[in-house]
Formats: C-alpha cells, sequence, structure tokens
C-alpha cells in the first residue's frame, strides 16, 4: 500500500490480450474520462483505465499526499494485472502522473501519450486559485470544472453535461477533500527541466488548439527529448472526449512508427 493513500486505487480492464495501456485521468473526472479510448484501443491492448486516489470508485487520500504517491499508486493498480512494460495516456493532471511514472520506471515505459497539458509556469498560482474556491464553493465546483475542460462549442451539449453528471454522482464524503488535497500535491512538485529530461521513452503531445495549455505546447516540447506533437482543431482541454476519432488516429500513428502497433 502506498503512503497517504489508503488502500489500491481501483481500475478497470478492457481487452484480454496485447501490450498493456494504461489511463491516467484529469482533475476533477474520473476513468470515464477515457471511455471512448479503452472501448477501441481494446481491440488491441490490455487497457487499464484507473481512478487516481480521491477520485471516482478510488480510495481518498491522507493530508500530505503527494504526485510521487499517486504514481507509485498507479503502477501498484497496474501491477496487479500485468509487470509488461506498459504504454502510459495521461491528461491535465494524469499527464504529470505518467510523466512521474515513466521516471520512477523507465524500464516499464513503453511509449506516453499526453494531453491537456503545457509548460505550465504558474502551476501553484493555478492550483492555489482552485483550492481556494473549492473551499470556498464546495463540491457543486466539481461540475463546472469538468465542463470547463470543454471548449465552448461543446459545454452546452447534452451528451458532455449527462457526462458530467455522472462523475457527480459518484460524489462522496471525501471526494472534496481529495480534490483539494490534490490541488496542493499539484500545486508543490516542481516538474523542472532537469526532472523531464530523465523521460526516455518516446512521446507524444496531443494537443487542443481551444485548450488554454495549447500556446506553451512547443515549450513543453523542448523539454522532452524527441517529443512529437499533434494538434486538434477546435478541441479544448480534454481532446480524447470531445474528438475521440481524431485523438485516437494520432494514437495509431504515433504507436505505429514505434512498432507498437499491432493492427
Amino acid at each position: 500500500m502506498v503512503r497517504n493513500i489508503p488502500g489500491p486505487l481501483y481500475f478497470e480492464q478492457h481487452g484480454a490480450t496485447g501490450h498493456p495501456m494504461a489511463f491516467m485521468h484529469s482533475t476533477p473526472d474520473d476513468l470515464r474520462f477515457w471511455m471512448f479510448q479503452t472501448a477501441h484501443f481494446s481491440a488491441w491492448y490490455r487497457c487499464i483505465a484507473i481512478d487516481a486516489a480521491g477520485y471516482g470508485r478510488s480510495p481518498s487520500v491522507q493530508p500530505g499526499a503527494t504526485m510521487d504517491d499517486q504514481a507509485e499508486a498507479h503502477w501498484e493498480a497496474i501491477d496487479r494485472v500485468t509487470t509488461d512494460p506498459v504504454i502510459l495516456h495521461g491528461n491535465s493532471m494524469g499527464s504529470l502522473t505518467a510523466r512521474i511514472m515513466a521516471v520512477q520506471r523507465p524500464g516499464r515505459t513503453l511509449a506516453i501519450i499526453l494531453s491537456g497539458v503545457g509548460h505550465s509556469t504558474n502551476m501553484r498560482e493555478i492550483q492555489d486559485r482552485w483550492k481556494k474556491r473549492y473551499t470556498e464553493e464546495g463540491i457543486a465546483l466539481r461540475n463546472f470544472q469538468v465542463l470547463d475542460h470543454f471548449s465552448d462549442r461543446m459545454k452546452k451539449d447534452p451528451f458532455v453535461q449527462h457526462y458530467a453528471r455522472m462523475v457527480d454522482e459518484l460524489n462522496n464524503l471525501s471526494t472534496l477533500q481529495g480534490i483539494i488535497a490534490m490541488n496542493e500535491a499539484l500545486a508543490s512538485f516542481d516538474m523542472s527541466a532537469a526532472y523531464m529530461a530523465q523521460i526516455k521513452a518516446p512521446t507524444l503531445i496531443i494537443t487542443g488548439t481551444e485548450d488554454r495549455s495549447h500556446p506553451s505546447v512547443p515549450e513543453l516540447q523542448k523539454l522532452i527529448k524527441g517529443c512529437e506533437v499533434r494538434n486538434m482543431v477546435g478541441a479544448g482541454h480534454a481532446n480524447n472526449f470531445e474528438m475521440p476519432w481524431e485523438y485516437d488516429r494520432h494514437t495509431i500513428e504515433f504507436l505505429t512508427r514505434h512498432g507498437l502497433f499491432p493492427g
């Protein structure tokens, strides 16, 4: 059991054969953020979608939990399925989790696909602001933040709003505490250039042009050796959910170039 996380993380597996492919979601979502990818990629891979500690059906986090703790807990969940090398997907908070996982276990990381991410120089300010809002507004803010990950044209889409309500339905007494704890963990983690230089696995960034993180993607690309970038025009922070056909295409093309796609 990982420190500061009282119990194993909840995960769902789709697909019984192929390379393992793990999915790390953003805050304040849960593993259903990846519903299209696990449905699609399970045709070729063992897809493992994981609820981060404090989200969905996973246990909450204790005060002082760090992003290193989250990453270790995700590896622990994957180890319950396989000890093989893994392809990692991560969006936003999950993109940080994936990068830490790649540094923690470089020999187990086949490739990394990141989305909803850029090179943030004011992470502490952003997360402190979310922490303050959650402290003052309570768990009702979660619905707003889930929808805020989508482009303006998608925020009022009935399907997207239905998804946000589904996420809310798993709220419990510890959910608010967990989200605030992760705001604190994100604020305190230093994803420095030296740290990212340790990432050796092939890396792809898929970025939506309507994502607030999009302008800083070139800076992030420079910090990860050999990193590739693909743009999704009109997509927001949750580009894999808004345009799954395009996200999946970029992923398949990337994995094919690196000999990791069996199709």
